[in-house]
């Protein structure tokens, strides 16, 4: 079975469902009291700390389940058994998640993970050295979705403001401090595989200010970390490009009112499947112990002389379904 995920965790119910089948020979069966199925989520991680291989892992999630019952009180020969297990997920779960990272650390790339793990109860051996329990476990891919942003967010008053940030680079005597800027987000929530349009002002302080171009880049930045004794150790902290677009200052079509320069930057979100296979949805979520993902927008606009000026929100990046599969999955009751 290549999954065992039914519906779309984050925005309907979903599930985990599969099977567990057992074969022995006639003249060999085994001995079982019961067998138990367990789905368990971990947040974990190994890495190299001052020379040392370390590990830090935290259990967030463990559903166990009996699937099957010896019928007397002692244990039962079994030589072939066919066992179902189905666990509900809560809303908040996150999504399986792999490191991007191939040459630096951590050195496991599973950051989140979901396993199921089967226990079978057996009878003791200790000829053949077996113990009571024998346990089988299997990786399991749990994958979360995003409903589409003009349905989640009505944004009220025209968009959402970008702020500068510190990372301004500014030369000596530079006019950019002087300038007046104003770029507008249609939503904090942007689908991938959609396109989006942002308005961007500027109020130059000097009419021979020349925008040499413009770049807007979209992040994934992805930390994992403790606070030890009110100290923050940080074990891993990476960003990976979703989106990067560059505009020169010669393409760039404005619409010029004395001083004041109006920009449309067309922004052409990629699909999840076409960046990075890791990528996952992350907004609404429970808040994890070491993890945390965050997504950014940054527009860099690039002055011939000047510096830079650097505008900044963060986002939630969302993997979303077509409206025709939400009208299907509404109807068939996958999708709240």
């Amino acid at each position: 079975m290549k999954s065992f995920q039914i519906g779309y965790l984050g925005i309907g119910p979903s599930r985990i469902s599969g099977g567990f089948h057992l074969r022995y020979p006639i003249s060999s069966p085994i001995h079982i009291s019961k067998i138990q199925a367990t789905l368990i989520g971990q947040e974990a991680i190994t890495f190299i700390f001052h020379d040392d291989l370390e590990n830090r892992k935290n259990t967030f999630y463990s559903q166990t389940q009996c699937i099957y019952n010896s019928s007397s009180s002692d244990f039962t020969p079994i030589t072939s058994l066919d066992l179902n297990f189905d666990f509900n997920l809560d809303d908040d779960l996150p999504p399986s998640y792999s490191s991007s990272q191939v040459n630096n650390t951590p050195l496991s790339q599973d950051i989140i993970k979901y396993k199921i793990k089967i226990t079978i109860f057996r009878k003791c051996n200790i000829f053949k050295l077996q113990g009571k329990n024998k346990i089988v476990s299997t990786i399991c891919q749990i994958d979360r979705y995003s409903l589409p942003s003009i349905i989640k967010s009505q944004i009220i008053g025209g968009g959402l403001l970008m702020y500068r940030t510190e990372s301004n680079k500014v030369k000596p005597n530079s006019k950019l401090d002087l300038v007046q800027s104003e770029a507008l987000l249609p939503s904090e929530y942007i689908d991938m595989n959609s396109i989006i349009i942002i308005p961007l002002t500027l109020d130059l302080p000097d009419l021979n200010m020349k925008i040499e171009k413009i770049c807007v880049v979209i992040k994934e930045y992805q930390t994992f970390k403790e606070t030890v004794k009110e100290k923050e150790i940080v074990y891993f902290n990476e960003s990976q490009k979703i989106l990067d677009y560059t505009l020169l200052g010669d393409d760039i079509d404005i619409i010029k009112s004395y001083n004041q320069y109006l920009i449309e930057l067309k922004l052409d979100i990629p699909a999840f499947d076409c960046t990075n296979k890791r990528f996952q949805a992350f907004e609404g979520v429970r808040i994890m112990k070491y993890f945390n993902v965050r997504h950014a927008l940054k527009i860099k606009i690039m002055f011939e002389n000047e510096g830079q000026l650097v505008l900044q929100r963060d986002i939630w990046l969302q993997r979303s379904l077509s409206e025709k599969k939400i009208l299907k999955g509404r109807e068939n009751g996958y999708i709240y």
